[in-house]
């Protein structure tokens, strides 16, 4: 054996691996830090809010008995006062309810005039946009600008903080600094153990004949382990650092409120005997949902006003019954806020009179860390079935660089093993899908954004017309490659599909308006078309078609599932358009994985078939085989159980793919407000259902003689899985439609191909041309699907649809089965 070659394979497949490790790894760091800067400035920023609510009900109560926001005696110190008594609040602004400044601390610059007035009329922008609900803080040069409106018949003013940005972005910066760390410490703990491990895989003859099976677990082990070793270390991080943003924003309001009982405690008042002060108490737990509880202790611990609920926490014990509070066992789960009384003799030391405490609430700690461990667990998932996809191309790249030492197994585990080109189509097939299906889930939502008035149609027929622009292309596509393919084979027409479909993602990623979106998805509809029929032309050419096709669609549908899983999350933190770029890029590498399986000999040869080649075994409705026919001729178009075939069962099983998972899903979903992410999950059980029951439906089929009768079950499939979407009341209800969904597709590809293969007429075509001409006829359906299904909302609701539509489809599989039997030629 020649040991450079072993020698390429061990840095090939280390490279490989470490890429695969930081890109995933990478990919975690991006979803917790962003997940994490999401939580910290919310949560932290909405700390700042209730302090300035606070000081707006002050300001309010003035403006009831009589005061003039324009002429408001002491409210210059109020703002100071404001602005001192909270960390990281840099400035504070009011303005009346025209936008024009009253009062600002510190003062205005003197030239600073004309920066107010645009910073009021932005503001006022805002306020108009968000008449129901004070608008969300928006970030600027400097921190972050909150508003927090005044009400007094009507919004009378508001008031403006800048706070500054140190504040609120340090938890995520020594987050970022720490996951670093731990990346690099995976990476280089990899780095270290691979090599030794590859050099015992690698190291005898007989190591070398199983390289292709041991490679996969290898990974799994040495790469899939420390992942998850990851995956946990991030998960502590992440808890300890939502924990420090928590307590930062109740840090803040205790300041807030502190202060008031402080200037009271100076003004000679009796706080403990003072009313009201469990109002205000339970109306800052109630408007904060970090804290559980609140309460005023005297020195000693005894509870002066309290409030909350201890149902509200993990822990049983609570200010409000035990005296003992600050020992209690969730202690560390609070903030303390000393107040003093204070004296105007600097030579006087503050005196601590009472303790503001404040409990925070363990359950929204846990609800957030347990919301990034669900996004990190489908994160393994994908990174998993990487793993599957690297350790099929690393095999490949070990038979080609090995030779035939590599691919001689020892006889007692000797098995057929697929030829190069399926294996490296399976590689590619996963790669492709991995990034054109990262836009699957928000396609009608990027839509709905560039929404503009088109040729008189409604809103809802407008934003469905991406999809069906893109399956009318990827019909084109699929009518035209097999001519195209005869002529410049398969690898040629892999390479120009997997170059449109980037092309397409790319041009998606540039769209701003609706009219280039859908030019986008025309182009890259064409590439999906091309691609697909590659992939599958490419493994009929060799003696094992059927474990080469399973093998291709597997790897297809993983790459589908983990792509728009890994596109929703990512669309929760980047822009629509950013995730479909980076969609494009993943897209190409497809092409460099077909290449590393291409055969020299006929990589650029045009198929030649002989004319026996094209010959077509049909079967009586019994299933008896019949004499071969041969080929030529337009018979099928005219073929009436064709069109049985096609008008009762393809295109109404294709209309609910389409108009119910590819268009009226993501958007009830989203109106429903569930998470991008969860909506991406719910895809991936479509994808699961043809990686896990795909296989045994298929063999199934294969099995049973009535090859038809499944067609009719699969109508009856996704009938049945638009009624159970339309009687959903939750995320369980719709994930069990999608289900369904899913099995019947896993049923209708492969039944529908094997009778349209059995009837008479297909030999006028030949197997290949028929296939593509009835899956050019299917879409169809697939192109109308998102029209049909938004043009029907607009007549009738969404649940109408689903019911009108569901019943449908159950009726026409049913006509079916029954005009199959009746047209059943006689023996």
């Amino acid at each position: 054996m020649h040991i450079g070659a072993i020698q390429r394979l061990r840095v090939n497949t280390l490279l490989l691996s470490l890429g695969v490790l930081a890109l995933t790894l990478g990919f975690n760091v991006l979803l917790s830090s962003s997940t994490l800067d999401g939580l910290a400035t919310d949560s932290i920023l909405s700390g700042y809010r209730s302090c300035g609510e606070h000081f707006a009900r002050g300001v309010e109560r003035g403006l009831r008995f009589g005061k003039f926001l324009n002429a408001y005696a002491g409210m210059d110190d109020m703002l100071a006062e404001l602005r001192h008594g909270v960390q990281g609040i840099d400035s504070v602004q009011l303005f009346d309810a025209k936008g024009e400044l009253l009062y600002a601390r510190p003062d205005s610059r003197p030239d600073s005039g004309v920066d107010d007035l645009r910073a009021g009329a932005e503001d006022l922008k805002q306020f108009s946009a968000h008449a129901e609900a004070p608008p969300k803080a928006r970030k600027t040069p400097t921190g972050y600008r909150v508003l927090v409106p005044l009400q007094h018949n009507g919004l009378a003013g508001w008031v403006a903080m800048e706070v500054a940005s140190a504040q609120v972005d340090a938890a995520t910066r020594d987050f970022l600094r720490w996951s670093g760390f731990l990346m690099l410490a995976t990476c280089l703990a990899v780095a270290l153990i691979l090599p030794g491990w590859l050099g015992l895989l690698t190291g005898t003859a007989e190591a070398r004949a199983r390289l292709h099976a041991t490679l996969g677990r290898l990974l799994l082990v040495v790469v899939g382990g420390t992942q998850l070793a990851y995956s946990c270390g991030t998960l502590a991080l992440f808890d300890g650092f939502v924990e420090r943003a928590v307590r930062t924003k109740a840090a803040i309001l205790a300041q807030s409120v502190g202060r008031d009982f402080e200037y009271l405690i100076h003004k000679g008042v009796d706080v403990a005997q003072l009313k009201g002060k469990e109002q205000l108490l339970a109306q800052l737990v109630a408007d904060n949902e970090e804290l559980r509880g609140a309460a005023l202790l005297s020195p000693d611990g005894v509870p002066l006003a309290t409030a909350g609920s201890p149902s509200r926490g993990r822990h049983a014990s609570d200010v409000s019954d035990a005296p003992d509070a600050p020992d209690a066992p969730d202690a560390a789960l609070s903030v303390r806020e000393p107040l003093d009384r204070y004296w105007p003799s600097r030579f006087r030391q503050r005196q601590e009179v009472m303790e503001l405490r404040l409990d925070l609430d363990p359950q929204v700690i846990t609800a957030r860390v347990t919301k990034l461990a669900v996004d990190m667990g489908t994160s393994l998932v994908i990174s998993f079935l990487l793993l599957l996809e690297l350790a099929k191309l690393l095999g490949l790249i070990a038979q080609r660089s090995l030779g035939a030492e590599a691919g001689t197994p020892p006889p007692d585990q000797a098995r057929p093993r697929l030829p190069h080109a399926a294996q490296a189509l399976r590689v590619g097939g996963f790669v492709f899908f991995l990034g054109y299906d990262m836009g699957i889930s928000f396609i009608p939502l990027l839509a709905r954004t560039l929404y503009q008035p088109l040729w008189g149609l409604s809103e809802k027929v407008v934003i469905g017309l991406p999809i069906s622009a893109e399956m009318v292309s990827a019909g084109v596509a699929l009518l035209v490659s097999g001519s195209f393919t005869q002529r410049y084979g398969w690898h040629r027409i892999y390479m120009l599909g997997a170059a449109a479909g980037a092309a397409g993602l790319l041009l998606g990623g540039m769209a701003t308006g609706l009219p280039m979106l859908i030019l986008a998805r025309i182009t890259a509809g064409f590439g999906f078309g091309l691609v697909l029929m590659a992939s599958q032309i490419g493994t009929l050419e060799h003696e094992r078609a059927g474990a080469g096709l399973a093998s291709v669609f597997a790897g297809i549908f993983s790459g589908s599932i983990c792509g728009s899983a890994a596109g929703a999350m990512l669309a929760e933190h980047l822009p629509y358009q950013s995730v479909l770029t980076v969609g494009g890029v993943v897209t190409l590498f497809a092409m460099r994985a077909v290449l590393t399986g291409r055969d020299r000999a006929t990589a650029h040869a045009p198929r030649t078939t002989p004319p026996t080649a094209n010959a077509v075994t049909t079967e009586d409705a019994a299933g008896t085989a019949r004499t071969p026919i041969p080929s030529g001729g337009m018979a099928l178009l005219k073929d009436p159980r064709m069109h049985l075939m096609l008008l009762l069962v393809g295109i109404p099983v294709a209309v609910c793919l389409t108009g119910f998972l590819h268009y009226l899903l993501p958007l009830m979903l989203a109106n429903a407000k569930v998470d991008q992410s969860d909506i991406g999950r719910v895809f991936m059980l479509y994808g699961l259902c043809f990686i896990t029951a795909g296989p045994l439906l298929g063999k199934w089929i294969d099995r049973t003689a009535d090859k038809p009768l499944f067609l009719t079950l699969a109508g009856l499939l996704s009938g049945v899985s638009l009624l159970l979407a339309a009687s959903a009341t939750g995320l369980a209800g719709t994930s069990a439609a999608v289900v369904a969904l899913g099995l019947s597709q896993c049923i209708a590809a492969p039944a529908s191909m094997l009778c349209i293969l059995a009837l008479r007429s297909a030999r006028e075509l030949g197997r290949e041309k028929t296939a593509s001409l009835y899956r050019a006829l299917e879409r169809v359906g697939q192109v109308a699907g998102p029209v049909l299904f938004g043009a029907a909302t607009v007549v009738m609701g969404t649940t109408q649809v689903l019911l009108v539509v569901g019943g449908t489809v159950c009726t026409l599989a049913l006509a079916f089965q029954a005009a199959w039997r009746l047209s059943a030629p006689r023996s």
